[in-house]
């Protein structure tokens, strides 16, 4: 019997206060090895040259020059660098939410653990982004150009300088947009151009007031429904549910600039209740229907 992931909601993207307990970057031996073993808490590291792999959760994962991985507190993990050349990365230790901007060293917390345990699950990190909806953090992301974030990230936490930690929760914070713009951005480029679920996408867009089910969807693509939801999952980075929800906000946002009142927008988009409609419609957009449509006003 497969155990389920663990999951951390770490809240609202633009409520996070992340604090970095260590940063470095550095160029090791061919063939160095960290773990198998658990940290104390999240891990971002970026390959500059050379490359790796990453065990965790029964996956093996090639890191080359300009991914970046990630992993979570209570996570078990293996990273190597390749045996047959130099590998130079940055690396980030952090928490996600912290009172204080004092690290705390990761080092006195990173314990061993056993080969088998690489292939439990791994610890899933969901972020509430405003305007789009919640999204799982990718243990990889093929983004090049982070170099200079990590490098100063890590010129911030060597140095010490006045207002360091500061200056390093705003990088932090800079670094972890970028990545989740670009994983929103690439998903929904990649499901719109997917052939395989085209049509419940083409479907929903058409007419998100209709209450779709998976079963109805999957007909469309001519997948089972537990496949077909799996699919989309994974396409899309969303249940068919949440890309619902989703596409209904989208086309309301546009409504509001035109219809008289919320009621309509709502009745239009296939809510029975306004009340319902404004829990979305903030928990997507960050606003309310009526402060969306004041802001939209202002030139």
């Amino acid at each position: 019997m497969l155990t389920e992931a663990p999951k951390e909601q770490v809240g609202r993207l633009g409520d996070l206060r992340p604090t970095v307990n260590f940063a470095n970057y550095i160029t090791v031996p061919p063939g160095r090895v960290w773990g198998p073993r658990i940290n104390p808490d999240s891990q971002l590291v970026y390959i500059v040259s050379g490359g790796a792999t990453l065990e965790l959760a029964g996956r093996l994962i090639e890191a080359a020059p300009g991914h970046c991985l990630f992993y979570g507190s209570e996570t078990p993990h293996r990273l190597s660098a390749l045996a047959n050349e130099p590998l130079t990365l940055s690396s980030i230790h952090f928490s996600w939410n912290a009172p204080s901007l004092e690290p705390r060293h990761p080092v006195p917390g990173i314990r061993d653990c056993r080969e088998e345990d690489l292939s439990l699950p791994a610890k899933a990190y969901e972020v509430e982004v405003e305007g789009s909806g919640p999204a799982v953090m990718q243990h990889l992301y093929d983004r090049k150009g982070l170099e200079p974030l990590f490098h100063e990230l890590a010129k911030e936490f060597i140095e010490e300088a006045p207002g360091a930690g500061a200056a390093m929760r705003g990088l932090l914070v800079q670094l972890l947009v970028t990545l989740l713009r670009y994983q929103l951005d690439k998903r929904f480029r990649a499901a719109s151009g997917s052939s395989k679920i085209a049509d419940a996408l083409e479907a929903v867009e058409k007419d998100p007031a209709y209450p779709w089910t998976i079963p109805e969807l999957a007909s469309l693509t001519g997948y089972h429904p537990t496949y077909f939801a799996e699919l989309f999952r994974e396409t899309t980075g969303l249940t068919p549910k949440h890309y619902l929800i989703r596409e209904r906000i989208r086309q309301a946002q546009l409504l509001l600039s035109r219809e008289p009142s919320i009621e309509e927008v709502a009745a239009k988009l296939g809510y029975s209740s306004i009340h319902y409609f404004c829990r979305n419609f903030k928990a997507v957009t960050g606003l309310t229907p009526s402060q969306f449509r004041q802001r939209s006003r202002i030139f």
